[in-house]
C-alpha cells in the first residue's frame, strides 16, 4: 500500500505543477492578447482619422471632374451641332459625304467619349 500511496503523491504533484504552469501560459496569452487588442485599437484610430480627410479629398476631386466633363459635354455638343451644320450644307452636294461626315463626327465623339471616362 505504502508504494499506490507514494505512486498516487507523485501524481498529485505533477499534475499540481502542470496546472500552476498551464495557468501561468494561460495568464501570460490573456495579457498578450490583451495588448494586441489595444495595439490593433490604436492603429485603427488613427488609419480612421486619417482615412476622413482623403475621402473628402476625394469626394471635393470627383465634383470637380464631373463639373469638367459636364462642361466639355456642352461644349462638345456644341461643337457637334456646329459641325453638323457646316458638314449638313455640304453634304447636300453628294451621299459621300453624308457618310464622310458621319464617320467624323463617330471619331470626334469616340475620341470625346475617352476622355469622358
Amino acid at each position: 500500500m505504502p508504494e499506490a500511496s507514494v505512486s498516487f503523491s507523485i501524481l498529485m504533484f505533477t499534475s499540481v505543477v502542470c496546472l500552476v504552469v498551464l495557468t501561468v501560459f494561460v495568464c501570460k496569452l490573456i495579457i498578450s492578447a490583451t495588448k494586441l487588442i489595444d495595439n490593433t485599437n490604436i492603429i485603427a484610430t488613427s488609419v480612421q482619422k486619417e482615412i476622413e480627410p482623403t475621402l473628402k479629398e476625394l469626394k471635393e476631386a470627383a465634383k470637380s471632374i464631373n463639373s469638367i466633363a459636364n462642361s466639355a459635354d456642352t461644349k462638345f455638343q456644341n461643337t457637334k451641332a456646329s459641325i453638323s451644320s457646316l458638314i449638313g450644307a455640304g453634304a447636300c452636294l453628294g451621299g459621300k459625304l453624308r457618310s464622310f461626315s458621319k464617320g467624323i463626327m463617330k471619331g470626334i465623339s469616340f475620341g470625346l467619349g475617352l476622355f469622358r471616362k
